[in-house]
Formats: C-alpha cells, structure tokens, sequence
C-alpha cells in the first residue's frame, strides 16, 4: 500500500466537531499535514456538497468522514468516483427517525443559547468511553468552536434520506470502522450492507466508543491502515488487466 505521508486526504468531521478530531489519527497513520485537506460540514442539504467534493476529490485521494462528515459522504458517492478509497467513521446512512427532529432542535437550540459545555457534559457517557477529563475538555472546546454551524448540521441530519441502498451498489472501496461500544452509531446495522458491497470491510476496534477515533488514535489508525490493505488488494485483484 502506499505510504500514507504521500497519500491526500479529503476530511469531513462530525456534528460541531472541528478538523482537529482527525489530527490525533491521521499523525499515527504518518499522514503529512500538507496532503490533509478538510471540508467543513456546514450545508444544510446532502446535494449541497456535491460541488465542493467534486472540486477536491480529483484523482486518487482517500476520503474519510467522521459521525456526520460520514453520513455526507455516503450521500455523494457519485462525486467520489475518482477516490481511492473511502472511510466511513462511525457511519449512520440510514434515514434519521421521524420522532428524532424534536430532539435534534433542542441541542440546537440549546447550543445556539451557549451551553454547549452543557450538552456535551449531560451527554459525554453516550458519546464516549473515556471518563478522564481532558477528552471531554477538547469535545467541548470542539463544539463551542464550531457552534455557529448547528443550524445547518441540524437540518441535514434531520432530512437526509437514506444512502444504504447506494452504498451497497457502489464500486467504491469502502472501509468501515465502528467502535466496538459506540452507542450513537453502532457498527450491527451496518453488516447487511458490508456483506452485499462489491469491495467493503468493516471493522469495530474493541473496547471504543463513538469517539474512537481521539479515544486511541493509534488504535484506530491501525484498524484504517488494515481496513485500506484489504479493499485495496481485493481492488486490484477485481481490476481487468489493460
């Protein structure tokens, strides 16, 4: 496989997360900061980003979205065509619950008054496993960051449609990686999909939650540097010879 410091990267984070989620990660894998390339989440519709993926993704980069940035990405797997691979952290492609909107407007609301800390700390034992104080610290500072996108990320988590059909039938290698304990996204209703995509593999490194990927960076960049060895030998194996 190609050595990760020559490799671009195109990244999305999740829901008030800033691209600093992916930096712990993207340092175990040797990624140089120079091939990062980050896309902020902040349209309100899934179509909205097909342009500015378009636009990045040009030939031979590794896309990878985290929570939300994941769930965009499933949603524009045609302007992806030129990737070399992509990974999904934490995906949710499905439809959001019809009775979730209510909920979803009260944390935006809630964030929108300034209490994110709030939120993030009455919530922290879903979202992560970690119980020490200073990766709770960094999500709050993460949110209270990038607040002024609640609005958007709020409304294109509520009315996206479903991308699971899609991502079965893409020729897209997909990895996937899922804490064993996320509680948010969990890895189980992914497995149907996994099993009937052409060339995709998920892995759920044991013992992390949603957060994985700043819960055990090296733990998670293995799991991704495995995951990458796997669609992409099964990828050139299913390629025709010129």
């Amino acid at each position: 496989m190609t050595d990760m410091t020559s490799t671009r990267w195109v990244l999305l984070p999740g829901t008030l997360c800033s691209p600093g989620v992916f930096a712990p990660m993207l340092d175990a894998l040797g990624v140089a900061k120079d091939n990062r390339v980050f896309l902020p989440v902040d349209r309100d519709d899934v179509r909205a980003f097909d342009a500015p993926l378009r636009a990045a993704v040009t030939g031979g980069e590794i896309v990878c979205g985290f929570s939300l940035g994941a769930l965009v990405l499933a949603h524009n797997l045609d302007a992806l065509a030129k990737a070399r691979a992509l990974v999904l952290l934490a995906s949710n492609p499905f439809p959001d619950a019809p009775g979730n909107r209510a909920n979803r407007e009260a944390v935006r609301d809630r964030v929108r008054a300034g209490d994110a800390r709030g939120w993030v700390e009455e919530n922290w034992s879903a979202m992560s496993v970690d119980r020490g104080a200073a990766l709770r610290a960094l999500t709050v500072q993460m949110a209270e960051e990038t607040a002024p996108l609640i609005d958007a990320q709020t409304e294109l988590a509520a009315s996206r449609p479903g991308a699971a059909h899609d991502l079965r039938r893409t020729t897209l290698p997909v990895v996937y990686v899922t804490g064993s304990q996320d509680l948010m996204t969990p890895a189980a209703r992914l497995g149907p999909i996994v099993a009937a995509a052409r060339n995709a593999t998920l892995l759920e490194p044991e013992g992390l939650g949603h957060f994985a990927l700043l819960e055990d960076p090296r733990t998670m960049a293995q799991a991704i540097r495995r995951g990458l060895e796997t669609v992409l030998r099964c990828n050139k194996i299913e390629s025709p010879a010129p």
